[in-house]
């Protein structure tokens, strides 16, 4: 089952988003283990459920399933640099957790309250799917010396610190299979770029789908299935998720 929950930021932001579980109270628990507290947790409806619901309007309906069907040809067409590949392990990357504040940060500068050095500061801009870092070179030299380097997560760092840690050391792990599997650190680079090239460009699309029924005048009930449809497509792939229009 998919929840549909809402819940403010320390910042006083409104925030939503879209939880599996079990039933209500394990969607609840599995936010709190999040440090998410949600002022609002609703079973998510299916998809024809809402599209079909109140109001049948069909004109918009046709507007919208021309567009769907748009979406899922040009999903459909996931890019090769998204896949699998030896020696590379998608899973690695993933989505942070807790202070968005830190989090920005951390994204702008590279990490560098965190790693010192500019190899690991190099992959750390490429540690989350679908967002663009703020450090975008590093030659072979500076990549090996932070293949070197252990930034294991400790117990004492923030939680922020210890999930950037730990991807990164993941990264250097995905980094030495590349290389055993026949691989070399530019050809690494050029995976590294191309595949946060298409995660963007995925975000994008799907973020574009969204926008265009929002204009041709949607209901709400569309917009937010819609949303929904979109959104549990980015969470399969670990890219950041949408937020829901207001």
């Amino acid at each position: 089952m998919k929840f549909v929950y809402q819940y403010r930021t320390r910042e006083n932001e409104v925030r939503r988003g879209v939880v599996a579980a079990q039933s209500r109270d394990a969607a609840f628990a599995a936010l709190k283990a999040q440090g998410i507290r949600p002022s609002r947790l609703d079973e998510a409806p299916g998809f024809f459920n809402k599209l079909l619901g109140k109001g049948k309007r069909w004109l918009v309906i046709g507007a919208l399933a021309v567009l769907c069907a748009g979406l899922v040809v040009a999903l459909a067409k996931r890019p090769a640099a998204l896949e699998s590949a030896p020696g590379l392990d998608s899973s690695t990357r993933r989505q942070l957790i807790g202070d968005t504040g830190v989090i920005e940060r951390g994204v702008k500068t590279g990490w560098k309250d965190v790693f010192p050095d500019a190899g690991e500061q190099y992959l750390a801009s490429f540690a989350i799917p679908g967002v663009p870092g703020g450090v975008q070179n590093a030659d072979v030299a500076q990549l090996e010396k932070a293949l070197a380097l252990d930034s294991s997560p400790q117990p004492e760092d923030p939680l922020e610190t210890r999930q950037i840690k730990a991807i990164v050391e993941g990264m250097k792990a995905e980094i030495r299979a590349y290389l055993a599997a026949g691989g070399n650190l530019t050809g690494y680079e050029q995976r590294l770029v191309e595949r946060q090239d298409e995660e963007l460009a995925y975000y994008n699309r799907a973020k574009n789908q969204l926008d265009k029924i929002v204009a041709a005048g949607a209901t709400e009930e569309q917009v937010e299935a819609l949303w929904e449809t979109l959104n549990a497509e980015l969470r399969q792939m670990g890219i950041k998720l949408l937020p829901l229009p207001e």
